[in-house]
């Protein structure tokens, strides 16, 4: 399935990156089970589930595979492609990845 997408510019590393405009519903489902993937239950005397523990790193991990299901691809100021991956995005400048963040599909503002 051919999905819109947008392109956004990356200002401080001179990275252009197009972004889907929406995910798709397999994508929301990987997204939410990384935090259902971080908890791990027991239960208590009464066999109710308990929260035992939880992954902290979660939120970082999911704002992870955010960026790389909605991110279609990077191109560097050479033109040249960049690799889709963890190394890239943590190697973008911190405004650049807030600049990419807000892009993501449900970051926009609702149209009235």
């Amino acid at each position: 399935m051919d999905r819109p997408t947008k392109k956004v510019e990356l200002s401080v590393s001179g990275i252009t990156a197009e972004v889907f405009t929406y995910y798709l519903r397999g994508e929301r489902k990987e997204i939410e089970a990384v935090m259902l993937e971080s908890a791990e239950f027991e239960q208590d005397e009464t066999g109710k589930p308990k929260l035992k523990k939880v992954d902290t790193t979660y939120r970082a991990k999911m704002e992870d595979k955010a960026v790389l299901l909605a991110v279609k691809k990077l191109v560097g100021k050479s033109g040249k492609e960049l690799e889709k991956n963890i190394e890239t995005l943590d190697n973008l400048p911190a405004e650049d990845f807030d600049v990419l963040q807000k892009a993501l599909p449900g970051n926009q503002p609702k149209k009235k």
